[in-house]
């Protein structure tokens, strides 16, 4: 019966222990799973110029996906700000692999899922746009791995040119983590055991078979002595026995009984050996069975293990950037990133360069908007007439000394740069702004900052900057409106009582002296200034210290008039030719209007003394037309 336990047992323990390492091959599940789009379904997404991708397909795994895009032709993948796609989208007809359908029926792979939206059948191509943080070109069937920047919502955004269907067919794969069979330690256990108590019940069997079989025992020998009688040879008296001495053989102990030491006591030396013996070879032969099983379950790889397989590295990563941003108590996230505000001014210099260098206005109109679009190309017109005109100030995109940029992404989106290039005197304040999604961001202002002028350090991570309606004096010692009214009154009267409520400065004297000067130069004509706030145009963002920062336009107009009948008045020659006329001397009235550029600071309210006083940023003007009436 033992025997056939141990058969049984040693059985069952190979039949688990293979089942555990079947578990591991065979029967494993897959190092990495796969998921498609099924693009031969009847339920297949129609085509639409664009294909967006959303982080969805990176929600199956914990490591970043791979996934395979195939198309015809060229394409674009885009990456960028889930928002910014959509925002970008609008109404056109497009696709969106939302994510990756897991739960399946049995047999069946993994699916992507493809969600159709109906709209405009042909968009402009997108490629190349501001929002987007990556570009990569693409043809037929790319590798890449799932890769974003930073903390955010992001999504890929795919387009041949807008007119022909997007690439839509998909495939994402992932390591498998679900784990092995949870079988396969227990199996391995379980078999090792039965294994050891098998092999344990055969060498049972095996001893108890021979300590039962039947024993030799020795035969017992008589030994006769042999009294041979010499005719009384030796006989010492008569009767006298005659004593010799015997010789006997020595026989070996061949009984199954112990030996005694003479006393009667069974002598305990040498069963005292056999006992110890036995307990030795025991442990011995259950040592031995004991590391046979265990080598036996380590040569076939029983032991816990993860469905996790080596895959090769992708052709190419993701369109990816290396900024970092985080969100702002409210979930919003920086507008723009460091990598995409560097390309947007590179490109923005590039132009104006360009513009400078042929002194064309319209070579600035894809990167330049008004009203810095017209200022410059006013002072191409004027340099051209004259070399004492001064040439507009250079842009520069680096070094990036502030950035001023709103989170909320709502369009119109404004960003405000300090750069100071090499060739730039002073640091330039650069407005850009980007009217619409499907729109670039255009420089709408540069002016040089003013001497002692101050601006709090800021970059992109700062999402506390807000936007700030021109007639909102909410936390403010007043309204952006008022204050850009303000400044406009006391440039043309120095006594104007809102002097009291701005910080003088050099900039502010030396219009003023400017002014006084051209009066006393010109006792034969009268002189009027007026400066007039351009409604609407007024530009303001709440910094973090509760200060704003206001950008607004004036309007400059300066008649000058002879005294008396039949006398002239004398202009320079930029004036004549902006007034289309041949002569600098004209004997009816001259209008010059001069379009300015102001960027002022409101102080926070609550500041007192000096600290509650408007302060001046930056200035620059140019002189835009001029009538003789």
């Amino acid at each position: 019966m033992r025997v056939v336990s141990g058969v049984v047992a040693l059985i069952l323990g190979l039949a688990a222990i293979f089942g555990a390492v079947g578990l591991q091959t065979i029967w494993a599940p897959p190092a990495t799973l796969t998921a498609a789009t099924d693009q031969s379904s009847v339920d297949a997404a129609p085509d639409a110029p664009l294909t967006v991708i959303t982080g969805g397909i990176n929600e199956v795994a914990e490591d970043p996906v791979d996934y395979t895009l195939t198309g015809d032709g060229d394409y674009t993948v885009m990456l960028g700000q889930t928002r910014d796609i959509e925002a970008w989208i609008g109404d056109a007809a497009h696709n969106t692999v939302t994510g990756v359908e897991t739960e399946v029926a049995d047999g069946q792979d993994p699916r992507l899922v493809v969600e159709h939206t109906e709209g405009e059948a042909t968009v402009p191509d997108p490629a190349g746009s501001d929002l987007w943080v990556d570009t990569q070109e693409a043809s037929g069937t790319i590798d890449q791995r799932w890769s974003v920047p930073s903390e955010g919502d992001w999504s890929l955004l795919v387009a041949a040119d807008g007119t022909e269907p997007a690439p839509a067919e998909m495939t994402v794969s992932w390591t498998n983590t679900l784990g092995d069979s949870p079988w396969i330690v227990p199996l391995a256990i379980i078999g090792g055991l039965l294994v050891l108590a098998g092999l344990g019940l055969l060498v049972w069997a095996l001893l108890i078979r021979r300590r039962s079989a039947p024993g030799n025992t020795g035969n017992h020998h008589h030994h006769h002595n042999d009294n041979n009688d010499d005719g009384g040879a030796g006989r010492t008296s008569a009767g006298s026995p005659d004593v010799r001495g015997s010789s006997a053989s020595t026989i070996p102990n061949t009984s199954t009984t112990p030996p005694t030491d003479g006393t009667g006591q069974v002598s305990r030396t040498q069963t005292s050996r056999t006992q110890a013996a036995r307990p030795h070879a025991s442990r011995a032969r259950l040592a031995g069975l004991l590391a046979g099983s265990l080598a036996l379950a380590g040569v076939l790889g029983v032991g816990p293990a993860t469905a996790q397989g080596t895959q090769s590295a992708p052709a190419s990563d993701a369109p990816q950037a290396s900024d970092e941003a985080s969100a702002d108590e409210n979930g919003q996230y920086p507008i723009l990133t460091d990598s995409q505000l560097e390309r947007i001014l590179g490109q923005i210099e590039s132009v104006v360069a360009e513009g400078d260098a042929e002194q064309d206005p319209e070579v600035l109109k894809p990167r330049v908007a008004d009203p810095q679009l017209s200022m410059r190309g006013a002072n191409y017109a004027n340099v051209q007439v004259s070399d004492d005109v001064r040439a507009a100030e250079p842009v520069a995109a680096a070094p990036i000394r502030s950035v001023l940029a709103p989170a909320d992404p709502a369009f119109p989106r404004t960003v405000t740069v300090v750069t100071q290039g090499e060739d730039n005197a002073t640091p330039q304040l650069l407005m850009l702004r980007q009217d619409s999604a499907r729109a670039q961001y255009r420089l709408v202002t540069a002016a040089s900052m003013i001497p002692a002028a101050r601006l709090p350090a800021s970059d992109l991570s700062n999402t506390e900057v807000e936007m700030v309606a021109e007639d909102d004096g909410s936390g403010l010692v007043m309204s952006p409106a008022t204050a850009v009214d303000g400044l406009a009154r006391y440039l043309n009267v120095p006594d104007h009582s809102f002097g009291d409520q701005f910080t003088n400065n050099s900039m502010v004297d030396g219009i003023h002296d400017y002014q006084a000067s051209i009066e006393e130069e010109a006792p034969d004509a009268r002189l009027s200034l007026l400066r007039e706030s351009i409604p609407g145009t007024t530009t303001t963002m709440r910094l973090a210290d509760g200060s704003a920062l206001v950008i607004g336009l004036l309007d400059a107009r300066m008649t000058i008039a002879p005294r008396e009948e039949g006398a002239t008045v004398m202009v320079d020659e930029v004036a004549a030719a902006l007034a289309g006329e041949d002569s600098t001397e004209s004997d009816s009235p001259v209008e010059m209007t001069y379009r300015e550029v102001v960027a002022l600071r409101i102080p926070a309210e609550g500041a007192t003394g000096d600290e509650a006083k408007v302060s001046m940023v930056a200035l620059t003007d140019e002189l835009q037309s001029v009538t003789y009436e």
